[in-house]
């Protein structure tokens, strides 16, 4: 039975212990991601259960995808995640939770859904458009539940290129559209685009916007994965720092070509 979620606007007080510091929130606001080490540690335990009573559920509904964005290889996703777990439920008010996304988006925003992933596949690198185009601000709170490091699937994170409307973003975008292409016009395989590779432990707490380009790479089986996710109230109200709008550079064909 799904819990009682709102999806509405919401200002909700927090007390300011749970809010970001300015120099976690210029972090973010810089780069397009921040981790939080340990902040879920003590309640580790009534996570992953909660997490494994939904995936044991054989009569859980679950989509399960071989998509190309992960090499055809296998993806299980429960969508509407939290809200169909009593013990995850209140994680969408948790005030550790709140604190991040008040210190972020502003006092009023909305619930964003959540989902529930089993990843035996790695993620070609691509940014989250497909639920939020990029001119909506959105950002993602993920709770990765097994020991990851860059050699089992750890979450990478190309910084700055959540600034979606410069030309390095945008190039990447273009150039990251088949990832087929990638060695042909970087001259390397994926996994070697530079990158910053977020280790981490169950629980703690990794925050990024939805416009971050992103990949994983050299994942093992059974990676676990949920994510909880806001956004802004009011579309076009929050987009950080001013930008200008380039195109992308044009593909260039390599000398004697």
């Amino acid at each position: 039975m799904s819990q009682a979620i709102n999806p509405e606007a919401t200002a909700v007080p927090v007390d300011s212990r749970y809010l970001l510091s300015p120099q976690q929130i210029h972090y973010f606001d810089t780069f397009g991601y921040l981790k939080i080490p340990g902040l879920f540690a003590d309640d580790i335990d009534e996570i992953v259960g909660g997490f494994e009573d939904l995936f044991g559920n054989e009569e859980q509904p679950v989509w399960e995808t071989r998509e190309a964005l992960h090499g055809d290889e296998r993806r299980v996703i429960i969508p509407g995640f939290i809200e169909q777990s009593p013990r995850l439920a209140p994680l969408q008010h948790d005030p550790r939770v709140l604190g991040v996304v008040q210190s972020l988006i502003g006092p009023e925003y909305k619930w964003a859904s959540s989902d529930g992933n089993l990843f035996y596949c790695e993620s070609y690198w691509h940014s989250d458009m497909y639920s939020a185009p990029l001119q909506h601000y959105h950002v993602k709170l993920s709770f990765y539940l097994d020991d990851l490091t860059g050699q089992n699937g750890a979450i990478r994170l190309i910084p700055g290129s959540h600034f979606h409307n410069q030309t390095f973003a945008r190039t990447l975008l273009r150039d990251f559209n088949d990832p087929a292409k990638i060695t042909e016009l970087f001259g390397v395989d994926g996994n070697e685009i530079p990158s910053v590779t977020i280790e981490s432990k169950p629980g703690d707490l990794i925050i990024w916007n939805f416009r971050t380009i992103h990949g994983s790479y050299n994942g093992g089986e059974r990676r676990r994965l949920f994510s909880l996710n806001f956004g802004e109230a009011t579309p076009g109200t929050h987009d950080g720092p001013a930008q200008t709008v380039y195109d992308p550079y044009p593909y260039r064909s390599a000398p004697g070509n």
